[in-house]
């Protein structure tokens, strides 16, 4: 088993998609497949297409200097392309675990709260 650490976005990139051991503060054991981290929270067990949604979310909040006019018009053009794809995040979740309902639904975790992160081997 190799422990994560420090948790961050660099050490953990390197296990999305994997199932990990996690070991909160408090003393309770969890499992769970490592989809990613994001601003202080880890993401376990989110499907392909909840990565794409949450993608195309961050994508949009990013969005900055536009008229409202303009806002507006690209708001409703991006409506009709809401539609999760899997095709980018597919490849986001890398063999062997592509099956993140292996260990429940998804759930979320703010790092604070987190002990240990463990990957085995």
């Amino acid at each position: 088993m190799r422990p994560i650490y420090p948790i961050n976005e660099e050490q953990c990139r390197l296990y999305y998609g994997q199932p990990v051991f996690i070991i909160l503060k408090d003393g309770t054991e969890l499992v769970g497949t490592l989809s990613r981290l994001d601003k202080g929270k880890l993401y376990f067990n989110e499907t392909a297409a909840s990565l794409q949604t949450n993608a195309s979310a961050s994508a949009k909040s990013r969005r900055s200097g536009a008229s409202r006019s303009s806002l507006g018009k690209a708001r409703s053009q991006t409506k009709k392309f809401d539609k999760a794809t899997t095709t980018a995040a597919s490849e986001a979740l890398p063999v062997p675990y592509p099956n993140s309902e292996l260990f429940g639904g998804p759930f979320e975790l703010d790092i604070d709260n987190v002990g240990a992160l463990i990957v085995p081997d």
